[in-house]
């Protein structure tokens, strides 16, 4: 008895390890599950750093935004009764107990002649003259113009700071800002929008939470709407599409031992990728399972005799996807390797299920619907047999055509995609018209954008006048024409009352400013300063290169004052550079999946020659899609790399099957062209039904409302499709020209 068939002749032993398994597994869906570890050293450097300025210096101000914009393209804030209804707005926010502060340039004074203060906004009985001088000069204001308010006085940014109670959810309080500001502003020719960090991850959240559970109900609904299609019969569908989703079960239980939270891919992605997995698999050991029942066999020895001749092709196959699931662990971007560690583990996990449930339910004592057929060397009687069969004739007698043009293309498929470049933009994780989206779009039109970045300056000696250090620092951020206005405590100096230049001499002056305005930009007494500056949504490869230019401007800025160390701090910034990495991360995934996987197909079959014929196919959808990708100038975005490497593992899940089939018909007696139409015509009857039930499962996600999910899915169903074509026509072909030609 092989090992294959232990779960047929001691059904026993595999109930007792489906219920362990299964206890664990319901014990791990309850379990709490913390933030991931960051890995690599430059990432958490950067993470350790912004969180450190964050404690010394307080949030930036992009946690969270009030967006308050003129309807009018011609209109500002400082009109008549709209000036008023902006007051409106910000008193009934401020009111809210858990907002600690609102800051406005309304509430920002300019200096006159002498101390004489002069306000930046209108009041309500203000005449037409004094509304136009409150307007230049908030204008020309350094802390209000280009940071709170835009160019044309008709959009102003207004960064909030909350304090939760105990129990207080964050989500609850934006909908209270967002009723009270909507209330405020009724009949007004203002609107508001929420945005900042913690709006935009709200939405995030909220959709993956709201899509995970449709997508997976429609992916699974159409996986079973087409097996009952392809398998005739609601026995054998629930046969072939039980076990997979046991496997999702168990695959998320078993990950919550872990205590880590999933991520955004893994926890919508990763159920249907490995229910489509656990579906091929089934699908295999079910058509071969028919196929003996056919012949006269009972079903015990149906189902021991498929284990069989199954048993090693699909434990081969797991292994080969989860090692290309694996070779994402190596990339130094967390999403990608938590996903890569997750799929792996759960492609394996999921055999194990298939293994055990599936013959516990082929030996239940229902009534099979069995399907008739000729004995096993002659064909299986398939709709279309005629036109499959002229077809793959066709394509063994043009093998040498097939085969030299597949290479051409493979190879200018590779060279296009060494054209590829890495890209992210935040937009793409948010959800199609959602309000933080629409004013992040605003925001950066207007105002520079949302996501800050701080310039730190850290000085020794109590001596020192940082002034002039910030204004050299406030220069390189000007030179750069991708970075907003300028934040600083020249800023503030500037809007202090004094004679001359020199920012210097107006330092004792700070004591007068509002603390809440000096804190977040100056902290004597660690002898630090900031200087912010922000970003657009334009993707973090147009600012890689200027964080780099930023960072060795500094270092001769350091060289020239050795008293002084500076550093960059934000968000935006260790995310720029991960993501940027991210095209070395894809060939070394890559990489590293196809030589796993020629090893293990080489090592399977004991043939390199198998091993290198398996890899053209294998390698061929994955670089034509990446090709069209280069070909219009499409990013290449996190989502995207996953979908790469999946990929390349499922396509490799094909490829053996056919290759165990082309095998076992040969040792039958078979020649290569009768093989070759044999294993096309059982094989490819299977590989046709998975890899269309895969589409439509992995279809669905295409209605996305989150764009990242659309760009994955999207490519995966073009790699997948393409994998097909590869795995029934280019295979065969290499296996003709190729393959050891004796019996």
């Amino acid at each position: 008895m092989k090992f294959s068939e232990i779960p047929v002749h001691r059904p026993w032993l595999a109930i007792a390890l489906f219920a362990v398994i299964s206890g664990f597994s319901f014990y791990g869906n309850l379990s709490e599950r913390g933030d991931r570890n960051i890995k690599n050293s430059r990432t958490k450097t950067d993470y350790e750093f912004t969180k450190k300025v964050t404690r010394e210096f307080g949030p930036d101000g992009s946690e969270v935004l009030i967006l308050i914009t003129h309807r009018d393209d011609n209109g500002d804030l400082f009109e008549k009764g709209t000036a008023q209804s902006y007051k409106n707005l910000l008193k009934a926010v401020r009111k809210i107990p858990s907002v600690s502060r609102a800051f406005s340039f309304d509430q920002i004074p300019s200096y006159g002649i002498g101390l004489l203060k002069l306000p930046l906004f209108p009041d309500k009985n203000d005449s037409e003259s004094k509304r136009k001088a409150c307007r230049k000069r908030a204008l020309n204001h350094p802390i209000v113009a280009g940071n709170l308010l835009s160019s044309d006085a008709r959009t102003s940014l207004v960064p909030l700071s909350l304090k939760l109670t105990k129990n207080q959810k964050i989500s609850d309080v934006l909908n209270l800002i967002r009723a009270e500001a909507t209330k405020a502003l009724q009949g007004s020719k203002l609107e508001v929008k929420l945005t900042g960090r913690v709006p935009i991850d709200i939405a995030r959240r909220d959709a993956m939470k709201t899509e995970k559970l449709r997508f997976q109900i429609i992916g699974y609904v159409l996986s079973v709407i087409l097996a009952l299609i392809f398998f005739r019969g609601l026995v054998m569908t629930l046969i072939v599409t039980l076990p997979p989703a046991v496997g999702v079960f168990w695959t998320i239980g078993m990950l919550g031992f872990t205590n880590e939270r999933l991520n955004s891919l893994s926890m919508v992605i990763m159920p249907i990728i490995l229910t489509m997995i656990g579906f091929t698999n089934a699908a295999h050991i079910v058509f071969q399972f028919r196929r003996e029942l056919s012949e006269g066999f009972c079903a015990k020895e149906s189902m021991a005799a498929s284990m069989r001749k199954l048993g090693l092709p699909c434990m081969l196959s797991a292994l080969t996807t989860a090692a290309g699931f694996a070779s994402l662990t190596v990339a130094e971007a967390n999403m990608i390797s938590d996903f890569g560690r997750d799929c792996a583990v759960g492609t394996l996990i999921t055999f194990i299920a298939v293994v055990l449930l599936l013959p516990l339910l082929g030996l239940l004592p229902f009534k099979h619907k069995i399907e008739t057929g000729k004995k096993s060397l002659q064909l299986d009687s398939v709709p279309g047999k005629g036109f499959f069969l002229k077809f793959i004739r066709s394509v063994i007698k043009h093998s040498k055509w097939v085969v030299t043009v597949s290479v051409i293309l493979t190879i200018l498929f590779g060279w296009l995609t060494s054209t590829l470049k890495p890209d992210m933009y935040l937009l793409n994780q948010l959800p199609d018209k959602s309000e933080s989206g629409a004013a992040l779009i605003e925001a950066d039109k207007s105002l520079g954008g949302i996501q800050a970045i701080r310039i730190v300056a850290e000085w020794e000696s109590d001596d020192s006048d940082p002034v002039p250090i910030i204004a050299s620092i406030e220069e390189m951020v000007k030179e750069e024409k991708l970075l907003s206005q300028p934040l600083s405590i020249r800023g503030v100096l500037s809007s202090l009352p004094g004679l001359g230049k020199d920012l210097s001499l107006r330092m004792p002056l700070l004591k007068r400013a509002p603390p809440d305005l000096i804190k977040p930009l100056y902290r004597p007494d660690l002898k630090k300063a900031v200087v912010i500056t922000r970003i657009q949504d334009l993707g973090v490869a147009q600012y890689t290169p200027v964080y780099e230019r930023l960072e060795n401007k500094l270092q001769k800025l350091s060289k020239k004052h050795p008293d002084y160390k500076f550093g960059l701090a934000g968000g935006a910034v260790g995310w720029g550079r991960y993501v940027h990495r991210m095209l070395n991360d894809l060939a070394r995934s890559l990489a590293a999946a196809a030589i796993i996987i020629l090893i293990m197909i080489t090592i399977a079959y004991r043939s390199l020659r198998i091993g290198l014929i398996a890899m053209i196919p294998n390698l061929f959808p994955l670089l034509a899609c990446a090709a069209v990708l280069a070909a219009f100038e499409l990013p290449l975005s996190l989502e995207i790399v996953c979908a790469f490497t999946i990929c390349l593992g499922i396509a490799a899940d094909d490829a053996i099957h056919f290759l165990s089939r082309y095998q076992a018909e040969r040792k039958n007696g078979l020649n290569i062209d009768q093989a070759l139409e044999c294993s096309f015509m059982r094989v490819g009857q299977v590989l046709i039904a998975t890899t269309v039930v895969m589409l439509c499962g992995l279809g669905s996600v295409l209605f996305s409302s989150l764009p990242m999910y659309r760009a994955f899915t999207a490519v995966a169903c073009a790699t997948l499709s393409t994998a097909l074509i590869a795995d029934l026509i280019i295979l065969p072909s290499l296996l003709k020209l190729f393959h050891n030609k004796k019996v």
